[in-house]
């Protein structure tokens, strides 16, 4: 009957579904605007969030070995200043090297330009006027500019970074505490098990992860000095941030060098093939072998979750929130794992069933 209880519960019950779909999409953009527009603001803080979780745990260790946690904290954060420093300044130095000696590599571009004839007998399309204008229009000498503006950027998130981070790492020991006080039933205790649980997990992850990033930064390093290419440390430190990228990060680190090898005139062809085979092959062995022998059971992301929060990430923060993406999405799935409320969308994220 048209005019029954049941249809107007079925009808209100069907408003109520809409209105809530809605919300969470007008949410979900407000979130998304926000975000974007005060990226200078969560970034780093998101950053400063897993640095806290990353070295939070060393400095409670110093601490139990008698060190005061304010000495403590000092030594771990000049730790971490000290080698960004380091690394930065010597990036730095190999792009304004890289822009210096530009005008050899244009002349080895010129060569393999006029070398190119050949391969319009094979390929009619690839005319040596449409090669010129093709690799004309890639200027290495913008590229190296461009890359050293974006360094710059990332120096300043840095510092942000380290703003936050000397607010949230003196205060990460005392939180379980505030929230204890702050609910005072079985919510505090539970809340703290999931605080702690998502830091223990965060923490694995974060340093299993830098582990094989630093031994995928090495790797390329002595890869690239047994080939004598140029600026080898450079681009086993960008094969070290890229490799926090899944599966698009190791054919990135393996580009730029391969490129710069076949344009140095001593190495030719090649080297810069056998170069680009030895680095692929490293990188795969990186990925594909040691990754999932290090990470363990630390993070349990299914592929298509590593997918979506490549997509958001990078859609919201370019580079650097394809670096995060993965470390983000697994924070959050680790937090619904820890909530019983919550922890269906854990499930759906989860690699197993």
């Amino acid at each position: 009957m048209p005019g029954s209880p049941a249809t107007g519960r079925s009808r209100i019950e069907t408003a109520t579904r809409v209105r809530t779909v809605f919300l969470f999409l007008a949410i979900f953009m407000i979130l998304g605007w926000l975000l974007v527009n005060l990226k200078f603001i969560f970034l780093p803080l998101f950053l400063a969030l897993c640095a806290t979780f990353l070295l939070g745990p060393p400095v409670e260790w110093l601490r139990g070995r008698g060190v005061p946690r304010p000495l403590g904290l000092s030594l771990i954060l000049a730790v971490v200043v000290g080698l960004l420093w380091l690394s930065s300044r010597y990036v730095v130095r190999s792009l304004i090297a890289f822009g210096e000696g530009w005008p050899r590599y244009e002349d080895s571009l010129a060569l393999l330009i006029s070398q190119a004839k050949s391969l319009t007998e094979v390929f009619p399309f690839l005319t040596v006027d449409r090669l010129r204008s093709l690799l004309g229009s890639l200027s290495l000498g913008d590229l190296a500019g461009g890359t050293l503006n974006s360094f710059i950027t990332i120096l300043g998130y840095g510092l942000m970074t380290l703003l936050f981070l000397l607010t949230l790492l003196p205060a990460y020991p005392h939180l379980p505490d505030k929230i204890r006080r702050a609910f005072p039933d079985r919510r505090g205790p539970l809340l703290c098990r999931a605080l702690e649980s998502i830091g223990i997990q965060v923490h694995d992850y974060i340093r299993a992860k830098t582990l094989t990033s630093l031994l995928a930064g090495v790797g390329v390093t002595l890869i690239c000095l047994l080939f004598r290419v140029d600026f080898a440390v450079t681009w086993g430190v960008f094969a070290a941030a890229l490799n926090f990228i899944p599966n698009l990060g190791s054919v990135l680190s393996v580009v730029p060098p391969a490129v710069i090898c076949l344009l140095q005139p001593e190495l030719g062809l090649s080297m810069a093939v056998g170069l680009t085979v030895v680095l692929t092959i490293l990188m795969t062995l990186i990925g594909s072998v040691l990754e999932p022998i290090v990470l363990g059971q630390s993070v349990n992301l299914s592929p298509i979750a590593s997918l979506l929060a490549l997509l958001l990430w990078g859609w919201l923060w370019g580079t650097v929130g394809l670096i995060i993406a993965v470390p983000a999405m697994a924070m959050v799935k680790f937090t619904c794992d820890s909530i019983d409320s919550l922890r269906p969308i854990g499930v759906l994220l989860s690699a197993k069933n």
